[in-house]
């Protein structure tokens, strides 16, 4: 009678939970966390050039910095997805002239590039970590003549490198440069752009074998910003087109399976507003009309975006009537979006990943008052709003058999592609309780993997798979 009694208890339980689940859930930001507490002068890129890469639970992040007589590039990591950071370590010469750097990461590597001016005139340089960041390789120079700052996006052992240079006085070219080989070798500079003026601020982004640029480009006499895409990895390119005009500046590139996102700003209302051009066909046709995402009497630029699915996440720059860095979200593919946040006065060039276990967002940006770096977390248990409402992928499967148990349950998955998965448990609190499983799984085979909660209090938990694109989650009731 007791165990009936109990079990009615927890369905009724389920039933309250279910229906007020969303709300239960909601996010909340983390106090801010000043990365460079010793910096003098840190500064981190414009947005077309990312400040920060994140993998599962490892956060990392670079800048540059005047603590001495010179500039050097400054890095820092966090494997507990924001909670604790190690001790910030130059990885270039702090007597030099490094600044304006770019991360990206893939397969454990860690590959930096920067503008320096050591040669006695600006230069582009590359270097990478192979372990994580714990110990660096030597400089690299790409290029010898750089006029502003490179760019820089990985994907598998290709690591592609964006870069500015003047052609003649006055006329600025967007190159690319790659490494097949995961940043050892480097192969022979390709121009772009082709155009009289400026082309400038390329941003670049890499998935699989498509790399997709965007840059701001002043050929037909105002500002606009121009997109390229190629499909062979960088072998040859489709045509230079117009995405968006009307003094346009500050383009970033955001890649989610065939959806291309070029945030940016523009001057068309007679203010500086955010506007996003979209591609849902791999950039091969473009939204007639971008979408315009603020109009406020306040002049606001440099977004930088991140998409899973339908589920848009948007920081970007208040530059006037108050400073700050703003958030914003969409949860319908860019069409509608929340009402802005505003994450930190003072707070500008922000920058924002997807996190994963119990945190869902990361922001970095720059105070402009103390000239220091700051980081942000956006802490949830491992569901809520903004995963509830993703998309699930044809071929990634989740269920518990079965999901009301006593002591032990089999969790079965698939995966739609060969990749690193984890499969964790979390108490409603957002704790992370047990991990099932974390490696490398095959498309297409069936995983069985035995949930002990002997040891459990009794009650709600929840089983979350992910595969670092997509996750997936079920519901556990544990009865004793």
């Amino acid at each position: 009678m007791k165990k009936a009694i109990l079990f009615s208890v927890q369905i009724l339980a389920l039933i309250l939970f279910t229906n007020l689940y969303p709300a239960a859930l909601t996010a909340q930001w983390a106090p801010a966390v000043n990365l460079s507490p010793h910096a003098m002068s840190a500064a981190l890129n414009e947005d077309m050039s990312q400040c920060m890469a994140v993998s599962r639970d490892t956060v990392h992040v670079i800048w540059s910095d005047r603590r001495t007589l010179g500039s050097a590039i400054f890095y820092k990591r966090s494997v507990d997805g924001g909670t604790t950071w190690t001790t910030e370590t130059n990885i270039t010469d702090t007597m030099g002239t490094a600044t304006l750097p770019s991360i990206a990461i893939s397969q454990g590597a860690v590959h930096v590039v920067w503008i320096d001016s050591s040669l006695g005139h600006p230069a582009s340089f590359y270097k990478r970590s192979l372990d994580g960041g714990t110990t660096w390789g030597s400089n690299v120079c790409l290029d010898t003549f750089t006029k502003f700052w490179p760019g820089v996006t990985a994907s598998g052992s290709l690591v592609a490198v964006s870069i500015n240079k003047e052609i003649t006085p006055g006329n600025t070219e967007v190159f690319f440069n790659r490494s097949i080989d995961n940043g050892t070798t480097w192969g022979t500079e390709q121009q772009l752009s082709h155009a009289p003026g400026r082309s400038e601020d390329p941003a670049i982004m890499a998935s699989g074998n498509n790399i997709h640029l965007a840059w701001n480009d002043k050929r037909t006499g105002q500002m606009h910003i121009f997109y390229i895409h190629s499909s062979d990895y960088g072998v040859t390119w489709g045509p230079e087109t117009d995405i968006l005009g009307d003094e346009s500046y500050t383009a970033m590139v955001c890649l989610n399976g065939s959806h291309v996102d070029v945030a940016c700003g523009n001057s068309i209302s007679g203010n500086f507003d955010v506007y996003l051009p979209q591609s849902a066909d791999t950039g091969a046709t473009w939204a007639t009309t971008p979408a315009h995402l603020t109009s406020t009497p306040a002049a606001e630029a440099y977004p930088y975006l991140v998409r899973n699915g339908m589920n848009l996440d948007m920081v970007y720059y208040k530059i006037s009537l108050g400073r700050a860095a703003m958030y914003m979200n969409s949860t319908d593919g860019g069409i509608t979006w929340s009402t802005p946040v505003s994450l930190a006065s003072g707070g500008q060039q922000p920058s924002i990943s997807y996190g994963s276990g119990c945190v869902s967002l990361h922001v970095l940006y720059s105070d402009s008052a103390t000239k220091q770096i700051f980081y942000r977390r956006n802490i949830c248990p491992p569901t809520g709003i903004e995963e509830a409402i993703q998309p699930i992928p044809s071929g990634l499967t989740l269920a518990a058999k079965p999901n009301l148990f006593n002591q032990a349950t089999t969790i079965e998955y698939t995966v739609p592609e060969d990749g690193r998965i984890s499969l964790k448990i979390y108490d409603l609190a957002g704790r992370e309780t047990a991990t099932l499983a974390d490696g490398e799984r095959k498309t297409g085979e069936l995983n069985t993997v035995v949930f002990d909660a002997s040891k459990l209090a009794p009650g709600m938990y929840l089983c979350r798979l992910n595969t670092g694109r997509a996750s997936l989650i079920t519901k556990l009731i544990l009865i004793k």
